[in-house]
């Protein structure tokens, strides 16, 4: 059954931070061999009391071979208003592209450790973010996996991180780019309340301590620079024909331009009919 219309979307509240995305969310539920993939895209164009284009578009894939899990996501949006002029003015850029490797340790059945390495890329004009990579090794461990009831799983990598932001005067102090070691740490669970009418909870939670900054050779300790995130979702099947989702996304920085807020909500609520 097809999810074919989106009946509504509420944005009850939404701070900007500098960007960093919760990446773990996208890890594949399902461990099936095999692979998997999805592409989507969009394009608006507005001409009238408004000349805009934005187009948006995103990929997903995850590949599983016996010990081997790779996934990965990439998203686009580009927006830009055109001027009676002729010419255009680009109010919406953001690109990001993700992938992580995983290698089972264990050889039983289980395959509770695994061996993960992941690397990102980021863009964010809307935020001033004009680069952020970075790139991280650590293990991977699933604590609890009852299949269609509950998971839990934590992982902890070393990653480096570097970012160039653009210059602002409102603050000349923030420094125009950044080389880190972060100690990176997460922890998923999935809860399946109702397996009849499919209603499950989700959260996700990274910590990302800064405990040494490259450019200046000096060391953090671990709550001078940190980066807190934290994804919850909320889905359930009201009835054969409705379907009810709701997420909230927060995130904290300790370490931002002074200009921008330290903390992000996001939360989002929606109503899909599928038929």
């Amino acid at each position: 059954m097809k999810k074919i219309c989106i009946l509504g979307l509420l944005v009850l509240s939404s701070l900007e931070l500098l960007a960093q995305v919760n990446t773990e969310i996208y890890r594949p539920s399902n461990r099936k061999q095999g692979y998997i993939g999805q592409i989507r895209a969009s394009l608006s164009l507005n001409r009238g009391n408004r000349q805009n284009d934005i187009f948006s578009g995103s990929f997903r894939n995850s590949f599983v071979y016996k010990r081997h899990l790779i996934f990965s996501t990439a998203s686009y949006v580009f927006g830009q208003t055109r001027r009676t002029d002729g010419s255009t003015d680009v109010f919406r850029r953001i690109g990001f592209l993700y992938g992580k490797y995983n290698y089972a340790i264990d050889r039983d059945s289980a395959n509770r450790w695994s061996l993960e390495i992941f690397g990102q890329n980021e863009v964010n004009e809307f935020i001033r973010l004009q680069n952020r990579n970075l790139g991280g090794i650590g293990l991977h461990f699933d604590v609890v996996n009852v299949p269609q009831k509950v998971s839990l799983a934590i992982g902890s990598s070393l990653m480096y991180e570097f970012e160039q932001v653009k210059e602002d005067e409102r603050d000349l102090v923030y420094p125009s780019q950044t080389n880190f070691w972060r100690w990176n740490n997460y922890m998923s669970c999935t809860y399946t309340i109702n397996q009849k009418n499919r209603t499950f909870l989700s959260l996700v939670a990274y910590l990302q301590p800064a405990f040494y900054d490259i450019n200046n050779e000096r060391s953090f300790n671990l709550t001078e620079n940190y980066r807190f995130l934290m994804n919850v979702n909320l889905r359930t099947a009201i009835t054969k024909l409705f379907s009810f989702g709701m997420s909230l996304n927060y995130r904290h920085a300790s370490f931002i331009q002074n200009f921008l807020v330290k903390d992000d909500l996001f939360l989002r609520s929606n109503l899909t009919m599928n038929f």
